[in-house]
C-alpha cells in the first residue's frame, strides 16, 4: 500500500483492517495539521474558502514531505524547494507579514510533533526494530522535522521577501487594497486623488476579467495577452484571493462586439480559467463589472460548458437571474419544454431549430442559420407543434426561457433539478 492510501479510522491507535497504522495516522495528522496552519495565518480575518483551501494544499505537501521522509527509517532528505518558495510567494502576495511565516512553519512542526507523540510513535517501530519506537529513533526523527522545518521556513522567508519587494515596487499592495475598498463600496466618488493612488481611471467603461490561478506570473502572462488584445488604456491586476485575480481594462468608450470576441479566443487559448464582466461605465461600472464576472465564476460548476475555459456574463446574464433558484427554474423549463426536454439527438435538433426561430422570427432566417433547407424548418415546428400544443407560439418567451436554461444546465441536471422539485412540493 502507497504510504499515504489509508481509510479513516476514528482511533489512530488502532488501524482498520487493510491499513497500517502509519498510513491510518498521516491522513488524520495532515488534516489537523493543515487546520492548525490556516488558524495561524487566517486570525481573524478568515479569508474565505479559497484562502483556506489553497494554504491547505500547500501545508499538505509540506506534511507529506516530512512524513514520508521520517518514515524511512530517518533517512536525511531535502525539503520540497518548490513548495516552499511557492507558499512564501503565494502567503506574500496575500499580504501576509513574514513573521507570520515564521511562526506558520513551528505551528506545523509543533502540532505535527505533538499528534505523533499523542498517537505513541506509530510508524516508527520498524525503524528501530522493536514493538514500539526506541527513544534513539524517536529523537532522530524529532531532529529530522525540525530540521526540515528550519530549511523550508529559510526558503519560504526567502521567496516572501523577493515577492514582497516585487509588489512594493509595482505599488501592488496599495492598489490592491483601494481596489478591495471601491468593490466595498467605500468609495462613492472617482476623485482625482482615488483615481492617482490607484493608478487606474474610473471614469471610462471598464471590463473586469477574473483569473483562476495561485500564480503571479500565470495571472500576469494572461492578464497582459488580454490587455494587447483589447489595446486598453488602462489595466489593474490584483489579487482577490489565494487562487483569484481580478483584472480591469479600461477605456474611453465601451467595447465592441468584435473586440469582445476576440477578448474570449485570446482568454479560451491561455488554458487558464477566467470569467468576463461589462463593460460598464464609471465607478459604479468597475464594481458591477466585478459583479458580474465572480457572479458567473460562481455558476460554471451549474453550467454545461466543459471545455469552456473563458465565460462572458453577457452570454448568461439571463441564466444569471434565473438560476437564484436551480430546483425551480429548472422545473419551469422541464413543464414548459416537456418531451423536448429530453436528452435524444431528435429532441435537440427540434430544440436548436426552435430556438432559432423564435429568436429570430423567420423561417427563412432560421434555415439560414441552420444551415438547411426551410421545410427542415417547417417539419421540425410542427413536429413542435404537436408536442408542445397548437398555441405554444403564444408563449414565445416562456418557451425561450426555458430553452436557454436548458442550453445552460443540461438536460441530465435539469430534469434531475426538476424531479427534486415536485418531489419536495
Amino acid at each position: 500500500m502507497n504510504v499515504m492510501e489509508s481509510t479513516r479510522p476514528g482511533d489512530v491507535s488502532e488501524a482498520p483492517e487493510g491499513a497500517t497504522p502509519w498510513s491510518a495516522w498521516v491522513d488524520l495528522m495532515v488534516d489537523a495539521v493543515a487546520t492548525a496552519a490556516v488558524e495561524e495565518v487566517s486570525g481573524e480575518r478568515q479569508g474565505g474558502a479559497a484562502f483556506h483551501n489553497c494554504l491547505t494544499a500547500l501545508v499538505r505537501a509540506h506534511v507529506q514531505a516530512m512524513a514520508l521522509a521520517v518514515h524511512q527509517s530517518g533517512v536525511r532528505a531535502a525539503p520540497d524547494e518548490e513548495t516552499s518558495r511557492r507558499l512564501g510567494r503565494w502567503l506574500a502576495e496575500q499580504r501576509v507579514p513574514a513573521y507570520t511565516v515564521k511562526d506558520l512553519y513551528w505551528t506545523v512542526m509543533r502540532r505535527m510533533l505533538d499528534l505523533w507523540s499523542e498517537a505513541q510513535w506509530r510508524g516508527l517501530a520498524s525503524a528501530g526494530g522493536g514493538a514500539t519506537a526506541s527513544g534513539e529513533v524517536v529523537t532522530r526523527a524529532t531532529r529530522l522535522i525540525m530540521d526540515l522545518t528550519e530549511e523550508g521556513k529559510g526558503l519560504a522567508l526567502a521567496a516572501h521577501e523577493q515577492s514582497t519587494a516585487d509588489l512594493l515596487r509595482g505599488g501592488n499592495p496599495r492598489r490592491r487594497d483601494l481596489a478591495l475598498a471601491i468593490l466595498d463600496g467605500q468609495h462613492l466618488k472617482a476623485t482625482f486623488a482615488l483615481e492617482a493612488d490607484l493608478g487606474y481611471r474610473l471614469s471610462g467603461v471598464h471590463v473586469c476579467i477574473l483569473i483562476r490561478t495561485d500564480d503571479l506570473a500565470e495571472a500576469e502572462e494572461v492578464f497582459r495577452g488580454a490587455r494587447a488584445t483589447t489595446k486598453a488604456r488602462d489595466g489593474l491586476l490584483v489579487a482577490i484571493d489565494g487562487t483569484t485575480w481580478a483584472g480591469w481594462l479600461g477605456q474611453p468608450r465601451a467595447l465592441g462586439p468584435d473586440t469582445l470576441g476576440e477578448l474570449r479566443e485570446t482568454l479560451g487559448r491561455t488554458g487558464v480559467l477566467t470569467a468576463v464582466g461589462g463593460p460598464r461605465k464609471g465607478l459604479q461600472g468597475f464594481r458591477r463589472a466585478y459583479q458580474e464576472a465572480r457572479r458567473i465564476e460562481d455558476l460554471r460548476s451549474m453550467l454545461t460548458v466543459e471545455g469552456e475555459l473563458c465565460l462572458h456574463f453577457n452570454d448568461f446574464a439571463l441564466e444569471a437571474v434565473l438560476l437564484s433558484d436551480v430546483s425551480a427554474a429548472s422545473a419551469f423549463a422541464a413543464d414548459e419544454l416537456g418531451e423536448l426536454a429530453d436528452q435524444t439527438p431528435r429532441a435537440a435538433r427540434i430544440r436548436g431549430t426552435l430556438f432559432a426561430w423564435l429568436s429570430s422570427g423567420s423561417q427563412t432566417l432560421t434555415a439560414s442559420l441552420l444551415g438547411i433547407h426551410e421545410n427542415t424548418v417547417r417539419l421540425r415546428l410542427a413536429t413542435a407543434a404537436n408536442a408542445l400544443g397548437p398555441d405554444f407560439t403564444d408563449r414565445r418567451i416562456e418557451l425561450l426561457t426555458a430553452l436557454r436554461l436548458h442550453r445552460a444546465l443540461g438536460a441530465d441536471r435539469l430534469l434531475t433539478a426538476a424531479g427534486m422539485a415536485v418531489a419536495d412540493s
